[in-house]
C-alpha cells in the first residue's frame, strides 16, 4: 500500500504560464523520455518588415524526486536537436538552445494573431523514474542584431549620468565594430567614473547581437512559482519573513498591509525548519483564500532585491540585461529622442493603481487611457503599488497607447525598476552572455560565474532603470541614469522588480 501511495504522488505534473493569455494543457509523458502538453497564447506576431522580430515561449521543466526530505526541484534537461521535438499545426516551430536548458516556441512565418491549441512534444535527457515534473513557460520578445544607438544627447532633468559618445552629449552608436572591439568607460560617458572601472571587451554583451528579452516584468505568479520550488533552507534567504511563520503573513513584501504595495505573495502553508518548505500563494484582496481570479497573480512582482532577481533568473536559465541592452530594447533602430520615454515620444499620462477597474484579476485596467499610459508618479505607498503586466495594450491599441517598446516589450517604463547590469565603481567586464543553470546555491543564492551578487549601482554591478510606479516621471525617460549612484536594490524596496534576457 505505502509504494502505491508513493507513485500516485510522483505522478504529479504540474504547469505554470507567466505571461498574459499564454496556457498549457495538461502535461503527460507519452514515453520514458518524452512530455506532451498543449499550447496557445493571444496576439502572438512576427514580421519580417521594420522591427523584424516575433513573440516567443521560452519552456523549461523541473522534476522532483520525493525520496528526500527536503523535495527539492532540479531542472529537466532537454535535447539540443531542435528536430527532436515536435510541434502540431504547422503554424509552430520549436528551436532547441545549445546547452538543453529549455526551448523556444515561435510562429514559423510571418504573421499575427492568435495562436490556437497545439500539441508539444519534448525530448528530455534524463529518462523518467517516476517523477514529479514542473511544466513553466515565459513569454519573450525576440531583439534582433542590429546597430542602436545608447544615450539620448539629453541632460536635463538631472540626467547627469547618461551616456554619451565618446565624452561629447551627443548619442553613441553601437555596431558591429564596437561589439568585437570593446569599449572603455571614456568612450561612452562623459566622465569614465560613471561606467565600468575596466574596458568592455567583445564577449561583453552591449546589445548588437540578437538576443530575447522577457515581454513583461516578472509577475507575481512566476515569483511564487519560484518560491515554491526552493527548499527551506533557499526559501529562508529569499523570503521576508521566515518561512516557517503563520500562515497569512507575507513571503515578499517587508511591509504589512496597506504597505505591502500590492504585492500579496502569502504564506499558505507554513515550513518546518530546515526540512519541509512552506507553500506560498496570490492573496492580494487578503480573505485568506489563496489564487481566486482577483489575487493579483499578473501584478509585476515588487519588494525584489537584486539577489532576488539573481535567484529566480538563475532558475529560469536566463541572465540579467546590461544597461546597453536596455537602451537596445526600449528604442531599437530609431534615432534618439530627447527625453523619450520606451514608446519613443515625450509624451507621458500617469496611470494609478488607486483608479483602476477588475482590481488583481487577469484583465485589470487603468481608468486612465491615451498615449503614453504608464505607471509612475503616484507618490504615496498605502494600498498603492504596481499594476497588471500588459495592463495598457489590448488588441487594438498602438505602440504609444500600449506603452511598447520599438520591438513590442511592454513596461520598459514605469510599473516596477528595471535591475540591469551596470551602474559605476564596479569591474563588470567578466559579464558575458552565460545564462544561469537552472539551480541554486544550498541557501538559495545564484551561483553564476561573473554575475554581481549584492547589486547596487555605487560599487554593486546592479543599477536601476526605467522609473516605476511611486517616483517622478522623469525616472521613466530610458537614457536617464540618475538611480547610478542608488544602493536601494542591495536590499527589498516596493519599488523594484524587473525581468531578463537570453541569447537564442
Amino acid at each position: 500500500m505505502k509504494k502505491v501511495l508513493i507513485l500516485l504522488v510522483l505522478s504529479l505534473t504540474l504547469s505554470y504560464t507567466f505571461a498574459n493569455n499564454l496556457q498549457f494543457g495538461a502535461l503527460t509523458r507519452p514515453d520514458a523520455t518524452h512530455v506532451q502538453f498543449t499550447i496557445q497564447w493571444d496576439n502572438s506576431w512576427k514580421v519580417t518588415g521594420g522591427p523584424a522580430n516575433w513573440d516567443a515561449v521560452w519552456i523549461f521543466l523541473k522534476y522532483q524526486d520525493c525520496a528526500t526530505n527536503n523535495l527539492p526541484w532540479q531542472h529537466v534537461g532537454l535535447s539540443t536537436t531542435s528536430t527532436d521535438h515536435t510541434v502540431t499545426g504547422g503554424v509552430l516551430q520549436i528551436d532547441a538552445v545549445s546547452d538543453g536548458k529549455g526551448v523556444f516556441i515561435h510562429r514559423v512565418a510571418a504573421g499575427s494573431g492568435n495562436i490556437s491549441s497545439a500539441t508539444v512534444t519534448l525530448k528530455m535527457t534524463i529518462t523518467d523514474a517516476s517523477y514529479n515534473y514542473q511544466l513553466n513557460g515565459i513569454e519573450m520578445v525576440y531583439i534582433p542584431q542590429g546597430a542602436f544607438y545608447i544615450g539620448d544627447g539629453n541632460r536635463g532633468g538631472g540626467n547627469q549620468y547618461g551616456f554619451t559618445g565618446n565624452g561629447a552629449l551627443a548619442p553613441l552608436l553601437i555596431d558591429n565594430t564596437v561589439q568585437t572591439t570593446g569599449l572603455t568607460a571614456a568612450q561612452y560617458l562623459s566622465n569614465a567614473g560613471w561606467g565600468s572601472s575596466a574596458a568592455l571587451p567583445s564577449a561583453f554583451p552591449m546589445g548588437y547581437n540578437a538576443f530575447y528579452v522577457m515581454k513583461y516584468e516578472v509577475s507575481q505568479e512566476a515569483y511564487a512559482t519560484f518560491l515554491n520550488c526552493l527548499t527551506y533552507d533557499q526559501q529562508l534567504t529569499r523570503f521576508s519573513n521566515a518561512p516557517n511563520s503563520a500562515p497569512g503573513t507575507f513571503a515578499v513584501a517587508t511591509l504589512p498591509n496597506p504597505q505591502n504595495c500590492r504585492n500579496g505573495i502569502r504564506i499558505k502553508t507554513a515550513g518546518q525548519v530546515s526540512n519541509v518548505p512552506a507553500v506560498v500563494g496570490c492573496d492580494l484582496n487578503l480573505n485568506g483564500t489563496f489564487d481566486e481570479a482577483d489575487d493579483g497573480q499578473n501584478i509585476a512582482c515588487n519588494w525584489l532585491s537584486w539577489a532576488d532577481l539573481m535567484a529566480f533568473l538563475d532558475w529560469a536559465c536566463i541572465r540579467p540585461m546590461t544597461e546597453f541592452e536596455f537602451e537596445k530594447i526600449c528604442r531599437g533602430t530609431a534615432t534618439p529622442v530627447a527625453g523619450e520615454y520606451a514608446w519613443g515620444t515625450t509624451t507621458i499620462l500617469a496611470a494609478n493603481s488607486g483608479a483602476i477597474v477588475y482590481p488583481g484579476a487577469v484583465n485589470e485596467v487603468s481608468i486612465t487611457s491615451g498615449a503614453g499610459t504608464c505607471a509612475y508618479g503616484v507618490g504615496v505607498t498605502n494600498n498603492r503599488g504596481p499594476l497588471r503586466c500588459g495592463f495598457a495594450a489590448n488588441a487594438t491599441s498602438n505602440r504609444t497607447v500600449a506603452g511598447a517598446t520599438f520591438y513590442g516589450v511592454m513596461e520598459m517604463s514605469g510599473n516596477v525598476v528595471e535591475q540591469c547590469l551596470g551602474g559605476y565603481s564596479y569591474n563588470y567586464s567578466a559579464f558575458t552572455t552565460a545564462n544561469g543553470d537552472g539551480n541554486l546555491s544550498a541557501t538559495g543564492i545564484a551561483d553564476t560565474p561573473n554575475w554581481p551578487l549584492v547589486g547596487g549601482g555605487n560599487g554593486g554591478g546592479g543599477t536601476s532603470r526605467g522609473g516605476n510606479w511611486f517616483d517622478a516621471a522623469g525616472t521613466c525617460v530610458v537614457s536617464n541614469r540618475d538611480w547610478m549612484t542608488s544602493n536601494l536594490n542591495q536590499g527589498k524596496d516596493n519599488r523594484f522588480g524587473g525581468r531578463g534576457v537570453r541569447v537564442p
